[in-house]
């Protein structure tokens, strides 16, 4: 048994995916990159030019939690590091998160400080969006009681961004993995409050750092990727708070973008794009990214029949 093993995602973000492991080259980590069917030749890429990386060649398209459980499953690390393809470092800081992790026995899950390409502090430590911090985030609109990534020392937090998240297996093996009901969004904040709720801790550790570069794959096709965002918070805020919780924090955070729709010009953002949030905060109608990937598989599988 290994002491972390990288767990990777990738889908047609070829040119990400080759920096991100080139910055984790000669780190003492077994690293596996699941290939979630790309079309951009990114498999064949990592097999060339970085032949200690296990790649796991999948052929039709999963989610974000299906296809991570496939990697924990296939690794044997003490820790897991779910890692976004568009990630990079100039210091994984590995050995000191191992060591972090094994001083404290009761962390189950860590995310390190995200920045974004230009130094900026990415925040990424959050608490649980509860119908109660919902409500309280609509009466600021979110600014103030929420976000938790803030300071120069390690702390206790609700849940930490997927992007980068260190998982302790002993705690997998006791809750149980990403639910794979949820297509992506929202199963890394379920998986970490099933680990709370077993009594086990989630800390922010901002003595490593990872650039988090944004891939554009879903960014492009963005009322597909609200949407799908939408469905997996009501999937959550049902799961955990009940049909009449789930309403109360949908409607909460839902107002929160209508005010930021209307505020949209003076503070720069996309007015379409809050609507479009303000709108499945109500229902979703429209399909997701869900759908784009079962669109993908039934015409991959259609034509691999003739």
């Amino acid at each position: 048994m290994t002491d972390l093993s990288v767990s990777i995602v990738n889908t047609n973000s070829r040119a990400l995916l080759l920096a991100c492991l080139e910055t984790l080259a000669g780190t003492a980590a077994e690293i596996v990159v699941l290939d979630n069917a790309s079309e951009d030749g990114s498999a064949d890429a990592v097999r060339e030019r970085f032949p200690e990386v296990r790649v796991l060649a999948q052929r039709h398209r999963a989610g974000f939690g299906a296809n991570h459980n496939t990697v924990i499953r296939e690794t044997n690390g003490r820790y897991v590091y779910v890692l976004n393809e568009d990630t990079t470092a100039d210091d994984w800081a590995f050995a000191r998160i191992v060591e972090y992790l094994d001083a404290h026995p009761r962390v189950a899950a860590l995310g390190p400080r995200l920045v974004y390409p230009d130094g900026r502090l990415q925040d990424s430590a959050w608490r649980f969006p509860t119908p109660l911090v919902s409500t309280l985030g609509l009466l600021t609109v979110g600014k103030l009681g929420v976000k938790q990534s803030r300071g120069e020392r390690p702390h206790a937090v609700d849940w930490v961004m997927g992007a980068a998240l260190v998982l302790r297996r002993d705690a997998l093996d006791e809750v149980g993995l990403f639910d794979e009901d949820f297509f992506l969004y929202s199963e890394e904040v379920d998986l970490q409050f099933r680990l709370r709720q077993a009594g086990w801790e989630v800390h922010y550790f901002p003595d490593a750092t990872v650039v988090h570069h944004e891939s554009q794959f879903s960014a492009e096709i963005p009322e597909r990727r609200i949407n799908e965002m939408w469905r997996s918070r009501h999937r959550y805020w049902r799961k955990h708070h009940g049909s009449f919780g789930a309403r109360v924090a949908a409607l909460a955070t839902g107002g929160q973008y209508a005010v930021r729709a209307a505020a949209a010009p003076l503070a720069r953002r996309s007015r379409r794009r809050m609507l479009l949030h303000a709108r499945d905060s109500w229902r979703v109608r429209g399909p997701g990214l869900r759908e784009l990937a079962d669109e993908w598989n039934g015409r991959v599988g259609a034509s691999s029949q003739r």
